[in-house]
């Protein structure tokens, strides 16, 4: 018979595993390479870009399908009409609705500078009061001062229920880049030739430098902004940086910014980059 105080809750503390089994502290998940884009890879449809698709860089790095960025950029001005008619709306309401705060507040400044006399109920006997409520079909006064107080009072109930106002930020005049989130134009696009090998793995042709013909995987690459070409930024110092031009067609760079570097592929090493994931619950001290 094993001992009561090996047992879980036995001791005077929280174990570790006490905690993680309860649902306390950080989970931690690393991603698979199966997850992560490959090199070469539209950051939207997430399918491999091929040289008749036209494949598009953005300044941050990330590449698309043509028809993929141009359909986003257009979806999100189509999205920013939308926003910036209804905010438009919403800041007209409010000017018409100070404009009839101060018209009312003028009329009530008016009424009782001048003294204008309201009509005023002289009943004065309770029985006349109620022969005249009884009279009438329907009482109209007395209910609407019953919703009214419960609306006041039973502000739980669902019909009575206060609700906030939404107010919309000013929206953003300007498209942005889905991946990065900064802004970006649609001549902001460069035009990339992805040179692809002409044996397959695992089904798919992995992109190559065009200088040394190593596949790209996971290592640094830069594309040449005048020429499109893609590059190993291993090979960026010696032999772009000393003359700039590029390699390949001879142009001329004119200065750094003709040269992006395109964001890596993803790999099974978790080393390479963040490819951990991370779920903050409920800690214990």
């Amino acid at each position: 018979m094993s001992r009561h105080s090996k047992n879980n809750t036995a001791t005077h503390h929280f174990t570790y595993r006490e905690k993680v089994a309860a649902g306390h502290g950080t989970l931690k998940r690393r991603y698979g390479k199966d997850s992560q884009l490959a090199f070469g890879c539209c950051c939207l449809c997430l399918k491999p870009i091929l040289e008749k698709e036209e494949p598009l860089a953005s300044p941050c790095g990330y590449m698309y399908c043509k028809g993929c960025i141009y359909a986003n950029l257009l979806a999100q001005k189509q999205q920013i009409k939308l926003d910036v008619a209804a905010y438009e709306a919403q800041e007209e309401g409010k000017l018409a609705k100070e404009d009839a705060e101060v018209l009312a507040a003028e009329r009530k400044l008016l009424e009782s500078t001048l003294g204008v006399n309201r009509q005023v109920d002289f009943i004065k006997s309770v029985d006349e009061r109620a022969h005249l409520q009884l009279s009438s079909k329907i009482d109209l006064e007395t209910t609407a001062e019953k919703a009214k107080e419960m609306q006041r009072t039973s502000f739980w109930v669902p019909g009575f229920t206060p609700s906030a106002e939404v107010v919309l930020a000013k929206p953003d005049e300007f498209t942005k880049d889905p991946m990065s989130g900064k802004a970006l134009k649609l001549k902001q696009l460069m035009p990339v030739h992805l040179k692809r090998s002409d044996k397959e793995t695992k089904g798919e042709s992995v992109v190559m430098c065009a200088v040394s013909n190593k596949a790209i995987t996971h290592q640094m690459a830069v594309l040449l902004r005048p020429s499109g070409h893609v590059v190993m930024e291993s090979l960026l110092k010696d032999m772009v940086l000393p003359t700039m031009t590029c390699p390949i067609s001879g142009l001329k760079l004119r200065s750094q910014k003709d040269i992006v570097h395109l964001q890596a592929g993803g790999s099974s090493f978790s080393a390479h980059s963040t490819v951990e994931a991370k779920k903050y619950r409920p800690s214990m001290t």
